[in-house]
Parts: structure tokens; sequence; C-alpha cells
């Protein structure tokens, strides 16, 4: 017997399908969208992997089945796929006046920036997916647009890593404190492995050799590895009154200066030598090498001024005013060769 309370089952078409996804995706959830429709979320995800198959089959030319059932699927899908190929471009007419609106507003910036702005406001995002020109995820912003700290004299803000050596044919790790505002080599040791031991080692013998005592103790850069994020390493810098700051994920230009310090240091030092006789060369060599890199080289980004120039000085309007000093005397040295040349 038949249920009489029983509602008539609803078809479709092909393009009623196309229209009923492409709505309910612009709703802010899927179940908000389901609810609005009448339709069960099972019967929406099957429609969206009908509309992917014949999308697919028909990309790759397949055949024609034999069975009946799926001979009707398929031309269900190959209808779908000229409904989407025909409406993929097209807007919705509240997408077209804001997209001419901000046009009006804007009429210096071009379409990728009008395309940024309408995306920010979420208008239009839906269609922007639909031809590949929005990201699958929010970008985290950009560190350069707005810096998230000023380094503005020494002892402020240091930065502290490892990197691998070899001594004896065996890994050891180069451990540095290095100041942000200088990039002069605070401390610096070699550990066969790296915990919270030699952490807190180093940055007692950092404080030890700029003689900080009292007040405020320089905050410490460092990543997530498991020797900074331990319970002891913490502790450690509660008791100090210092604080520990961590680097984000996957951002290692949170720590450029440690980064860019090994990068030159491998260079210059570690893979030149490429495997030390012992622990007590590769502290005298990588010793002398941490003289030379503070005292002797000069560094691009100090104005080619050496670290312990700058760190000596920690004074930024005094090298500038000595950089605009030693400008001046190498033009009058060009000016006067060339005026003896002359004579």
């Amino acid at each position: 017997m038949e249920n009489s309370s029983s509602k008539p089952r609803r078809r479709f078409t092909p393009e009623q399908k196309y229209e009923i996804i492409r709505d309910i995706e612009y709703y802010p959830t899927i179940r908000e969208g389901l609810v609005k429709h009448g339709i069960n979320s099972g019967l929406f995800y099957k429609w969206k992997r009908q509309l992917a198959v014949g999308i697919n089959a028909s990309l790759r030319n397949t055949k024609p089945l034999k069975s009946p059932d799926l001979k009707k699927l398929e031309e269900e899908n190959r209808k779908l796929k000229e409904v989407t190929l025909s409406q993929s471009l097209t807007l919705a007419p509240y997408e077209k006046e804001a997209i001419e609106k901000t046009k009006e507003e804007y009429p210096h910036l071009r379409r990728r920036q009008i395309q940024g702005i309408l995306q920010n406001k979420g208008i239009s995002h839906h269609h922007l997916k639909s031809l590949n020109l929005v990201e699958p995820y929010e970008r985290r912003p950009s560190p350069l647009k707005e810096p998230r700290y000023t380094i503005w004299r020494k002892n402020l803000m240091w930065g502290c890593d490892w990197s691998k050596l070899r001594i004896n044919y065996t890994r050891w790790y180069l451990l540095i404190i290095i100041d942000f505002f200088s990039r002069y080599l605070v401390a610096w040791d070699i550990c066969p492995s790296v915990n919270s031991s030699p952490i807190t080692r180093i940055y007692k013998a950092g404080l030890k050799s700029e003689g900080i005592k009292k007040g405020v103790k320089p905050e410490l850069r460092v990543d997530r590895g498991s020797s900074n994020t331990s319970l002891i390493t913490q502790e450690f810098f509660t008791l100090m009154g210092a604080d520990l700051s961590f680097a984000r994920v996957r951002r290692p230009t949170d720590n450029a200066p440690t980064e860019r310090f090994f990068g030159t240091a491998k260079q210059e030092e570690i893979y030149v030598v490429g495997n030390y006789p012992d622990k007590r060369s590769a502290r005298e060599e990588i010793g002398k090498y941490r003289d030379f890199y503070n005292n002797e080289r000069p560094h691009q980004s100090l104005w080619n001024f050496t670290p312990a120039l700058v760190h000596e000085m920690n004074n930024n309007t005094v090298l500038l005013e000595k950089l605009t000093q030693l400008k001046y005397e190498a033009k009058m040295k060009r000016r006067f060769y060339w005026e003896g040349k002359r004579i």
C-alpha cells in the first residue's frame, strides 16, 4: 500500500542542478544553502560528483557505455559540462554592479588590483574561484609592509640558532647568539647535541660578554624547536626576567640575521674546511673566523661597516654621518686624482 502522505519526488534538469549547486556554494556555509533549497547533503554531493565525472569523461573522450542507466548518466554529465562551459564566465547582476562601482571609485587601478579589492570584500569570490584566480588559503601578511619590531640599539634583541658541522666525521653543532642591531656575534659554542642546557648556557655567556648583570635583558629570537620550547628553557628565561620570542612557523625571515650569518659562515669557513680533525681545532678555526667576521669583514646591511664598529658606536645617526664623510673623502680623492692626470 502506497503512503499517501509522502511527497512526490522532484526531478531536475542538468541546467537546474548546476544552478542549484552554484547558488548553494554562494552561501556562507553549505548547510544554509541546503536548508534553503530543501536538498540533503548526499544528493548535493552526488550532483557534484556527476558533474566532475562528466567533465573528466568528456576530456578523456571515453566511449559510450552499453548499460542504459550509465548511458543516461553520461548524457546528463555531457549536458552539465555544456552548461558549465557556457555559464562559467557569467556574473550575477550584483557582481557586475559591484565591479563597475569599484572601477569608478578607483579609475587609476589596474585589473588585478581591482580584483584584489573585490576579493577582500568577498564580492565575486565564487566566480573568481571557478576561474582559479583565488588561492585555496589566506596568505599571511608580509612582514615587510608592517614590521613587528624596530631594533634601534644593541642588546635589544638577540637571535639564536644552530647549524651542523663535522668534527672527525661526526656530526656536531655550531650554536651562536647574534645581535640584531649590529650583526655582532655575541657568543658561540660547539656541542655534540642541542637541548635546553646549551641554550641557557650560551645565553648566560652572552650576558657575561656584554657585561649585562641588571636591568632589562635582551629578548632572544628563536625558532620553535624542541630545545627552545621545552619547559626547562622557558622556566630559565622566566627566572632571568628575559623574553623568549618565537619565530612564526615557516617564517625564516623572523630570524633573518642569524640565518644570514650561517649562510656566510658555511661558504667562507665550514664548507671550505669540510671536516675538522678534533674539537680543539674546530674551536680555534671558528674562533679565528668569528674575530674576522666581527672586526674585519664589512657587512652590506651595515653600510659596509664592520659589526664590531656598529656595536661599539651603537648609534645609527653617527654611523650615517661617518658614512657621508667617507663618501665625501672618496669623492675628493677621485677628483684630485683626475685633476693630477690632466696636468
